[in-house]
Order: structure tokens, then sequence, then C-alpha cells
């Protein structure tokens, strides 16, 4: 009987020991489990998106500490940009152009319609603001945005994750960036979005003439120039993407803002709204928000250049076919590019000769209004307004 004990006690002693590793084994895993659950289950607005196989201290380290970025305490660039620092004279402006991560052809034709270097001739320089890759991109990698980076240098990336109400977290990024990294080295500040068209050649002739014709605004910061929202409602149909609560905006109207699709600022009006934007509550919208609500607080005017505007895409569809067939001026600037990346590059590449006056102004009964015949691009909008209306019956 003693010898069978003394051969059973080795096989109990390492039966235990298998135990035991089993049972750290699975709690620990029990563990990991919670937490990640845990942490996915935390709002995506403060949630610090990291590249594949880097560790926090790796990608902070390759970018400039940023600091705080209104309720984000943890901000930092993952993507850094040095275009206003690395320009050899001073720039007449900085475009900053709000982009998603997933918008590479989008950003693409923007470089293809006026590259880097042809913007640098023209006093100008221009970069994207991205944020972080949700999780749920599946189209395109944080290694891919860094050989982009690598290639072009034109990228700005923060830390919050993508996302439509992580807007203002851009807007607000791109400012500040605009009013610190080009203090004294830009003159003006145009934002604007992805997918706009825009007449670049206009925009610079405007800027270089408000230098003489209105110095004193050209250099103050109460510089807000743009197409005006005049007290427009929130939008309360919770079906809409852009529905607002009463506990996120409770008043009726929201005070006189600037689209966000193109306007014009400077340094010292954009470290302004910076200024006072970290000491309001923070609202999603960004656009109603920075040039809206910040604004009023500051008693910035707003400028108004409405009709540079267009609200469709077929009017600049148009004005390509007019210049390409009667050189015609184009009677508007800027415009959606009605989901087509390549209109850009159509628009730019002809409005360019109106730059150097080879364009003729549209004659009496030309106008878009009368002559623009077009296929609708816009899609049908994922939810409407029911109406229920009486018919007469014949």
């Amino acid at each position: 009987m003693r010898m069978r004990g003394r051969r059973l006690l080795p096989i109990v002693l390492s039966l235990l020991i298998i135990i035991l590793l089993c049972i750290s084994y699975f709690s620990n895993h029990l563990h990991e489990s919670s937490s990640s659950s845990s942490s996915s289950e935390e709002s995506d607005e403060f949630l610090v998106h990291l590249p594949d196989g880097e560790s926090e201290a790796t990608t902070v380290a390759n970018g400039p500490q940023a600091g705080p970025l209104l309720n984000l305490t943890d901000f930092a660039y993952l993507l850094p940009s040095n275009v206003c620092r690395s320009a050899d004279k001073e720039l007449l402006a900085v475009l900053i152009v709000t982009s998603y991560g997933g918008h590479d052809s989008l950003r693409a034709a923007h470089r293809q319609a006026i590259p880097q270097s042809k913007l640098a001739e023209m006093g100008l320089q221009r970069i994207f603001l991205l944020a972080a890759l949700p999780k749920r991109e599946r189209f395109l990698t944080q290694a891919q945005l860094v050989s982009e980076q690598t290639r072009f240098g034109d990228l700005l990336q923060g830390n919050f994750i993508e996302d439509y109400r992580n807007l203002s977290y851009k807007h607000v990024m791109g400012l500040r960036w605009a009013a610190t990294e080009c203090e004294r080295r830009a003159k003006f500040i145009i934002k604007l979005d992805d997918d706009i068209i825009y007449d670049v050649f206009h925009l610079r002739r405007y800027l270089e003439s408000l230098e003489v014709s209105q110095p004193t605004l050209a250099t103050s910061n109460t510089l807000l120039a743009g197409y005006v929202l005049d007290a427009k409602p929130p939008i309360r149909l919770r079906a809409n993407k852009w529905f607002v609560t009463r506990q996120e905006y409770p008043h009726a109207l929201y005070p006189a803002y600037l689209s966000g699709w193109l306007y014009i600022t400077n340094v010292p009006t954009a470290a302004r709204l910076v200024a006072e934007a970290e000491r309001l509550p923070i609202f999603w919208i960004d656009d109603t928000w920075l040039t809206g609500v910040v604004r009023q607080q500051l008693g910035i005017p707003l400028k108004r250049h409405n009709d540079w505007f267009s609200p469709n895409s077929e009017n600049l569809d148009c004005c390509v076919r007019d210049l390409k067939m009667h050189n015609f001026e184009c009677e508007y600037s800027v415009g959606p590019n009605g989901a087509d990346a390549k209109l850009l590059i159509e628009f730019l590449h002809n409005v360019e000769k109106c730059y150097f006056d080879e364009c003729i102004k549209r004659p009496p009964g030309k106008s878009l209004k009368q002559t623009c015949v077009a296929a609708v691009k816009h899609p049908v909008p994922e939810h409407g307004v029911a109406q229920v209306k009486a018919l007469k019956l014949r």
C-alpha cells in the first residue's frame, strides 16, 4: 500500500498543478474579455484608436504632443503636418479640408485637380483633416494612411474616432492647428469639405482684393465669410441623420451661421473661436456650433457671400459644359460634387482660364437658371416626411 501511495503522489501533484494552471488561465481570459467588453461599450467620442501593432507611446512619439482638445484630455496627433512651417515664404492662405479617412479617392481628386506644388505657386497650401479609423472601416487601414502621408505629407489626423458626432472635434482641431502652426505664416484660412467643388482661383483673387480694399478686416479678429444661413430651426425628426434633441439644443432657432461647405477666416479669428469653444458646452453639429453659437458669444459679424454658392452639382456640370463650348464664366464658385469625384478635376481645369481673363461674361438670357439642362444626381433621401392630401376626383 505504501509503495502504491508513493507511486500515486507524483501523479496527484501533477494533476493539481495542471488544475491550478487552468484556473489561472481562464481567470485571466475572463478578465480580459470583461475589460474588452466594457471598453467597447464606451462612446467612440473619447476612444483612442491606434494603428495595428503600435503602442500609444510609439504613436504619440512620432508627432508633437497637442495637449487637450475641448474635453479630450488625451488628444494627440496620429499624423502631424508641418506644411505651414515648411513653406519657404508667407502664405496667402492655408486650406483645411474636412475629410473622412476612407475618402482616399476624393483626396486624390483634389490633388489631381490642383497639386500642392501649384497651390504653393499661388501662395496656398492644403491639408486634409482626419480622425482615427473606426473599427467598422474595412476598406482602408492606418498603414495605408501612413503611406499616403509619407507620399503627400498633407494629412492631419487626430486620435479621436471618425464619426458624425465627432465633427466638432475635427473642426476645432483644424482651426487650432492653423492658428498655432500657421501663425505669422498664413494670412487667411479657407475651411471646406472634401466633397465640395470650389474655384480656388476666384478665392485667391478675392483674398488678394480683400487685403487691398478692406485691410483692417483682413487682419482683424472678426473675419468670417461664406454662405450665411439665417435663423434655421433644429431638426426634430428622429429619423433624420441631423436629428437634435431638446436636451442637446433647447432653443427654437439656431443663431445665424456659415455653411461648413466652405468659409473664409484668418488666424486671429480662428484663435478666438477655438479659445471660446473651450469654455462652452460642445455641440456635435460643427458649423452650427462654431460659426453660430460660439461666434455669437464673441459678437463676430458674418460676411455674406451666398451668391458664390450653388445648391446643386448640376449647375456646376453646366458650367463645365459652357466653359468648354463657349468660354462662359461660371456663375458659381462653390457647390457640391454630386457624388462625382472627377467633377472637381474638370471644374478646376476649366475655370483656370477665367483667372487669366480668357473667359467672357454670360450674355443676357444665358444664365444657368435659364439654360442648364442636366440629369439630377441627388439620390433619393433615406427618410422623408409623409404628407396626406385630399385629391379631387374627376
